[in-house]
């Protein structure tokens, strides 16, 4: 007779089995890419996008250069824009703001240069307008990772900021924009380094990722008051499902159902979770070579966007971050791609992703 211990131990194992048989594993494919950002190395990071409201085709794509500053893309992949800043690392951004007959949105970005949160303007163009530079000198001493969070409960714009020096999450009010002033709210603290974070502002939850030996998935309320910190999952060597190193994170919410996507630096691939599915893992897909766009490579920051933005993306755009970008180059008549060139973007139907988790 096998003992209840066993038994349960059986089931979990069982359980583990099934869930990996069921899982699904495949390749997306991008659309286009971005010109690459100015500096050489490791310099692309973060994306972010900005739904053009007016004209959805003219929607816009952020991404920093983290040596650097900030760039700015059309769908097209054509930068529009460039404007030094310092080094920022990760970017988010929310709309709807106003000022007398002026709609504006925020995009906030962390700035490793002097470990302050910069504040830029998006006008109704989807133009950064050139304001003096408008900075939060925070109290951190190794500013990292960044994401935004629009409460529907209190009507407040928060901002949280991770220190990769003291491993917390501080949460910081918007009191004001132009200039930025803010309230710290509350500390979270974390187990290891954390960089990637998103927020559901439907839910008011927060989803952060973290590095080294701790890697996965975490969640905790989104308002600042105090909450436990859960798990969604672990590296494999924790007995989770993440082959690499967690980094970024974004949200896909499809009718079909809410998604949380992961990137997974070390493996060069992205995990899926049904967040309308008790978090549930459901599989993990790579970016492979299109034609002349090369695939994806060790992913840091990612962003999505769902919803009609035009034939080519016509249930939404993903954005991820490509380390090893390759050019292509003509041998003998045939298109090779061997060449290391600067970091950018590529941008990726959702479509893809919906149809192989969603349908």
């Amino acid at each position: 007779m096998f003992s209840i211990l066993s038994k349960i131990i059986f089931l979990v194992y069982l359980l583990t089995f099934l869930n990996i048989l069921t899982a699904k594993e495949i390749v997306i494919y991008p659309k286009i890419e971005t010109e690459t950002v100015f500096t050489k190395g490791d310099a692309a990071d973060d994306p972010a996008f900005w739904f053009n409201e007016n004209d959805p085709a003219q929607s816009i794509v952020f991404g920093t250069d983290k040596k650097a500053g900030l760039h700015s893309f059309s769908l097209t992949g054509k930068r529009i824009q460039y404007i030094p800043s310092g080094k920022i690392n990760n970017i988010d951004m929310r709309s709807g703001y106003s000022f007398g007959a002026k709609n504006f949105s925020i995009l906030a970005g962390s700035n490793a240069s002097n470990n302050s949160i910069i504040i830029y303007l998006i006008n109704e163009d989807g133009i950064i307008e050139k304001l003096n530079k408008n900075e939060l000198k925070t109290e951190l001493e190794g500013v990292y990772g960044l994401c935004m969070y629009k409460s529907s409960k209190s009507k407040f714009t928060y901002i949280f900021v991770s220190d990769a020096i003291t491993l917390t999450i501080n949460q910081y009010r918007v009191l004001n924009f132009f200039p930025i002033k803010a309230q710290l709210v509350r500390e979270i603290k974390t187990e290891s380094t954390s960089e990637g974070c998103v927020v559901d502002d439907e839910t008011g939850i927060l989803y952060f990722a973290q590095e080294d030996e701790n890697s996965g998935v975490y969640f905790v309320d989104a308002e600042p008051i105090d909450s436990e910190i859960n798990t969604i999952d672990n590296i494999k060597e924790n007995g989770g499902n993440i082959n690499g190193d967690a980094e970024g994170l974004a949200i896909l919410n499809h009718p079909e159902g809410k998604l949380l996507i992961a990137s997974s630096q070390g493996s060069s691939d992205f995990t899926v979770y049904n967040l309308s599915n008790k978090n549930k893992f459901i599989g993990r897909f790579s970016i492979g070579k299109d034609n002349e766009i090369d695939g994806v490579s060790r992913t840091d920051g990612i962003e999505i966007y769902t919803g009609y933005i035009n034939e080519d993306y016509e249930f939404g755009i993903l954005i991820a971050q490509d380390d090893m970008n390759m050019a292509t180059f003509d041998l003998d008549g045939v298109s090779l791609q061997a060449k290391k060139i600067n970091q950018n973007f590529k941008l990726v139907p959702v479509k893809q992703i919906v149809e192989n988790f969603l349908d």
